[in-house]
């Protein structure tokens, strides 16, 4: 299996962006301004989770992209670390799940993980005989200093170039505030 690779990131024009500063003002990012944006702000306060989910407008499922930063007395993940190795573990996967390897990498000028992974959703889900659609997942871990940063990206299979570009403008634009 081969994963999409990141030079294809800069190959698909990127929507009209618009300045989001998360809750807290725990980092700030451009985002795509006709994506639909899902902040949870009292439930985020409450799990230290606190920033944004973001739908890519038209067919489901869709991309969306997610911009988290985890406080470092979140009650399940209280090292990056502990994250990543949660996110890889695949003792529960499909067995056509694919993970890529973990390396790093700089957004911002800060030290990061990153990795890719396919996976598949269900359409419609629930359905007695679902379509099996792959998809492309991409996240980007960054250490804070107390806490630490997940953004990640998931697409259809056949849609992750055009997304990829969306999100590597994201990266270019992400700043932490911790």
């Amino acid at each position: 299996m081969t994963l999409v690779p990141a030079v294809w990131a800069g190959e698909a024009a990127a929507p009209a962006m618009e300045k989001f500063t998360c809750d807290g003002s725990l980092f700030t990012a451009m985002i795509p301004s006709d994506w639909e944006k899902e902040e949870e702000i009292i439930a985020g306060r409450q799990e230290k989770q606190y920033g944004v989910d973001l739908y890519a407008p038209g067919k489901k499922p869709g991309a969306a992209i997610s911009l988290i930063y985890f406080g470092p007395d979140h009650p399940r993940f209280k090292t990056h670390e502990k994250y990543l190795a949660t996110l890889r573990d695949t003792k529960d996967a499909d067995p056509a799940e694919v993970l890529g390897k973990v390396s790093d990498t700089v957004v911002n000028n800060r030290y990061a993980r990153t990795f890719d992974k396919k996976t598949f959703a269900f359409d419609p889900p629930y359905a007695p005989e679902p379509e099996k659609i792959e998809m492309l997942e991409r996240y980007v871990v960054i250490p804070a200093k107390k806490g630490f940063y997940s953004l990640k990206l998931k697409a259809p299979k056949g849609e992750a170039k055009r997304y990829l570009a969306v999100f590597e403008k994201i990266l270019k634009t992400f700043k932490p505030a911790r």
